[in-house]
């Protein structure tokens, strides 16, 4: 009677510590299971909303640096002479083609047009494409139709002894540079009565076309145009992204800007900008992990017809899947080749989820929704505002990578409980020998891992329920490694991004919270720049004072950024630059150029808002030493004898002269004449021929 007893306490002792096992590890694994679920969530969630924030500022950033930089070119005196000559030499131009020579232009569209003919997609005419002028049929045959292989934009003269190809021999090298430097597909001038494309840099066949009748007048080129006649003189105007025939059909944007000559608008110039830029600003150069999105998560910008107007991930990985799934999902065969024609989806891929229409109406989104190949994402969006296009960016992430964390959870549990029903019988045997040998190597362990020793080995305790926290201790410990791990990588994640902006002396400094920081010495040319004449605020003037003092900030900082100099400390009458910093040089001939162009720029400007501003420039070298100023926001400073020696030639100086001391005047060139001023170890300069950047 006791043994059936003492077996059916046993039995019942196993079967209770079986359910009560089961159901502790159940009931855990239902909460941990919802607590994974949120935390995953959020943590995705958090990650694009941060992505998005910092994406949407970096675009804005770019795009209204890019309407500037058109803007100032606008005002360059290099680009309106250019502008003059050549649409004065374009109207002049009034040679007829006979009929062999035309044929031979009409031959020349045949790379343009032939693309379109091999995918079966219509397109206009050829002869609707010509240029409707004498001057501009003449131009694209001299310019295109006869340059056979040679890169357009290599020719410099077409050898017809005409007076355009005078103008342009005369003009190119200078506009084809500016185009370089900008990184844009084609810049061109624009005649301001006519509305004729006088000049192309890379000699499309949008050259010679006109602009307001023309057959590029319903594109971005007549758009950006047109949007000059409302935007003021010293602003640019952007158009949507479009295809554009002219450059392989591919997806663009115009940028165009007002040129003067003085103070009489005299045309236009406008850069033509491919996708490619974009895309792989919004992508980090392809490099989502660096963004943070993992193995399926993107950023994406879309235009107000709810269409792509940057290249998405997919595309990039498998061009061929993504045209199979575009079809899948009810997309057209016309809109298939077209994507297989411009290379890529921009334009003819549509988005139209919550998150788009959200961002849309100026609000931000963040949640779940069905990308633009019907996948389900959680994505974050927002509008940008950097310009008038109304577009918005999307960051997006594939739930089925945020929820493959919590699948391998699932996993574990399963197996534990697989594990348990085995490890609770043999402990219902043994249960009062399991107990209680086994605790103090497992408190031991478990005090050591606490202690930070991740790699402890934790003891081997069997098949039971203390075998089993064992072994979940020994995950816990390997778990733990792996988050020290990933936390060391974020740092020096962190540690790279601010290399990329902070020379390397000052990064661990910064990273620890000092602001106030000095850089090792280096030897540069120290530029000091004094502006008098500034009027007080005061009254009804002081909207126009402000708009005079931004005016002049802008130009100083834009015309050192053209000739690669530095800015420092900045006060309304005084500013610093440095220049050679970082070379082996001092870079005398840059600073002694930008002294001359700044103190030629600032009474210019002055005219312009009825002011009469003096500029006069001061130019020292030596050894300076740079830093970074501030506790709230980081900026650069300079520090050295050089400082202070600029700053007084600089107020020594008469209105409108450039004063360099001997280290500087002795590393200047032949273009330079040198005046010596008496008394002093300094010397007046000015240039023997005109300063352009890199002259």
């Amino acid at each position: 009677m006791s043994i059936v007893r003492g077996r059916s306490l046993k039995s019942r002792l196993t079967r209770t510590l079986i359910g009560l096992g089961l159901i502790s590890v159940v009931l855990l694994a239902t909460v941990n299971f919802f607590v994974v679920r949120q935390l995953l969530d959020r943590g995705s969630s958090d990650q694009l909303r941060t992505v998005r924030t910092l994406q949407t500022e970096a675009v804005d950033l770019v795009l209204q640096r890019a309407l500037n930089r058109v803007a100032v070119l606008g005002q360059d005196p290099g680009v309106a002479a250019a502008l003059v000559d050549l649409q004065a030499a374009y109207g002049r131009t009034d040679q007829e083609l006979d009929a062999a020579q035309l044929d031979q232009l009409r031959a020349a569209y045949a790379p343009v047009v032939g693309a379109y003919d091999a995918a079966g997609v219509e397109h206009p005419p050829v002869d609707e494409l010509l240029p409707s002028s004498t001057a501009g049929r003449y131009v694209q045959y001299e310019y295109i139709a006869t340059n056979g292989d040679e890169p357009r934009a290599d020719l410099r003269d077409a050898g017809d002894g005409s007076e355009y190809s005078s103008a342009h021999a005369e003009h190119h090298d200078f506009l084809r540079s500016l185009a370089s430097s900008f990184g844009a597909a084609d810049l061109l001038l624009v005649g301001l009565d006519t509305g004729d494309v006088v000049y192309s840099t890379d000699k499309y066949v949008d050259l010679g076309t006109n602009v307001n009748d023309g057959p590029y007048a319903a594109t971005g080129l007549g758009t950006s145009f047109a949007k000059l006649a409302a935007t003021a003189t010293d602003h640019a105007a952007i158009s949507d992204m479009a295809f554009y025939l002219p450059n392989s059909s591919a997806p663009v944007v115009h940028i165009a800007a007002a040129v003067r000559s003085d103070v009489e608008v005299v045309g236009a110039i406008v850069l033509t900008l491919r996708a490619d830029g974009l895309t792989d600003l919004v992508t980090a150069g392809r490099d989502w992990d660096l963004l943070g999105l993992g193995d399926t998560g993107e950023s994406y910008i879309v235009g107000t017809d709810r269409r792509l107007r940057t290249i998405p991930r997919a595309w990039f990985e498998d061009p061929a899947a993504y045209r199979r799934r575009f079809l899948s999902n009810g997309g057209s065969e016309r809109d298939a080749d077209l994507m297989d024609l411009t290379g890529s989806p921009v334009l003819l891929q549509t988005v139209d989820n919550t998150a788009v229409q959200t961002a849309l109406e100026g609000d931000l989104f963040t949640g779940r929704v069905d990308d633009y190949l019907d996948r389900s994402v959680v994505a974050a969006s927002g509008p940008l505002t950097g310009t008038d296009l109304g577009w918005v960016l999307v960051t997006q992430q594939q739930t089925r990578e945020s929820r493959h964390e919590l699948v391998q959870f699932v996993i574990s549990i399963l197996i534990v409980l697989a594990v348990l029903l085995v490890v609770l019988a043999v402990v219902g045997a043994v249960l009062a020998r399991m107990l209680a040998r086994p605790v103090q190597p497992l408190v031991a362990a478990a005090a050591r891992i606490a202690d930070g020793d991740y790699l402890t080995p934790t003891p081997d305790l069997g098949r039971n329920e203390l075998g089993d926290v064992s072994r979940q201790l020994g995950t816990v410990a390997s778990r733990l490694r792996e988050q020290d791990e990933s936390i060391a990588q974020e740092e020096a994640r962190i540690t790279t991004m601010l290399a990329s902006v902070l020379p390397p002396a000052l990064v661990d400094p910064v990273r620890q919270g000092r602001r106030e920081l000095a850089e090792v010495v280096d030897t540069a040319t120290v530029v000091s720049v004094t502006v008098r004449g500034i009027p007080a605020p005061s009254g009804a003037d002081q909207d126009a004072i402000v708009e005079l003092t931004t005016r002049l900030s802008d130009a100083t900082t834009g015309l050192a950024a053209e000739f690669g100099l530095e800015r420092g400390q900045v006060a309304l009458e005084h500013q610093l630059f440095v220049a050679g910093r970082g070379h082996p040089d001092i870079a005398a001939e840059a600073a002694a150029a930008f002294a001359t162009a700044v103190v030629a720029a600032i009474p210019a400007i002055g005219d312009e808002f009825g002011a009469g501003l003096t500029a006069r420039a001061g130019l020292a070298a030596g050894a300076v030493a740079t830093g970074v100023l501030g506790s709230r926001q980081v900026s650069f400073g300079v520090w050295g004898p050089p400082v202070n020696a600029a700053v007084r030639l600089s107020a020594r100086a008469a209105a409108g002269q450039v004063v360099a001391e001997d280290a500087v005047v002795v590393e200047l060139g032949d273009d330079w004449s040198i005046a010596a001023v008496d008394g002093s170890d300094a010397a007046v300069i000015t240039p023997v021929a005109e300063v352009t950047p890199g002259g």
